[in-house]
C-alpha cells in the first residue's frame, strides 16, 4: 500500500500534537502554577532572546497588534517580570527588558523542560538526535517562511 502525500501531513500532525501533549507536561504547569498564560510566556522566551524590544517589534515577533503587547506587557510589569525602559537615543521609544525576577522565572522554566527533554534525549542514539535537529531546522524554517509571507 502506497502512503500519500496527505496520509504523510496527517502523521505528522498527529504526532506533532502528541509530541507537545507528551513530551513536557510538567513545563504547562510551572507555568500555570506561575499564573502565566501562553501568550506571556512566549514574550519571556521572546525577550529572553531578543532584550530590549520596542512594542511594536514586540508584536511583530508574537504576530499581535501592539495594543495587545501592551496589555500583555502591562501585566509582567505588575509581577516584575519585565521592565520598561526609555530608549536612551530615542526617548520616544520605550524597550522591554526580563527584570532579574523575569529572567530568573525564564530560567526555571527553561530548566523544568530541559530535564524532562534530557531523559527523553538520553533515550535516543547520536543519529536520531541528529535527524530530530534536521526535521526541527526544516520546520522552524517552514514556519518562518510563512510568518513571513503572513506579515506580507
Amino acid at each position: 500500500m502506497q502512503v500519500t502525500e496527505t496520509d504523510l501531513r496527517t502523521q505528522a500532525y498527529q504526532l506533532l500534537g502528541l509530541l507537545l501533549v507528551r513530551a513536557d507536561p510538567g513545563r504547562m504547569e510551572r507555568w500555570a502554577g506561575l499564573g502565566l498564560t501562553m501568550t506571556q510566556v512566549r514574550v519571556l522566551y521572546t525577550l529572553q532572546m531578543e532584550d530590549g524590544l520596542a512594542a511594536g517589534e514586540l508584536a511583530e515577533r508574537l504576530g499581535v497588534q501592539p495594543s495587545t503587547v501592551t496589555r500583555i506587557v502591562d501585566r509582567l510589569v505588575q509581577n516584575k517580570l519585565v521592565a520598561r525602559e526609555v530608549d536612551a537615543g530615542d526617548r520616544r521609544l520605550v524597550r522591554h527588558r526580563l527584570t532579574k525576577k523575569g529572567d530568573s522565572v525564564f530560567q526555571e522554566l527553561r530548566t523544568t523542560g530541559r530535564e524532562r527533554l534530557s531523559k527523553v534525549f538520553a533515550r535516543m542514539s547520536d543519529e536520531q538526535v541528529e535527524r530530530v535537529n534536521a526535521a526541527l531546522g526544516d520546520l522552524t524554517e517552514a514556519v518562518e517562511a510563512v510568518v513571513l509571507e503572513e506579515q506580507g
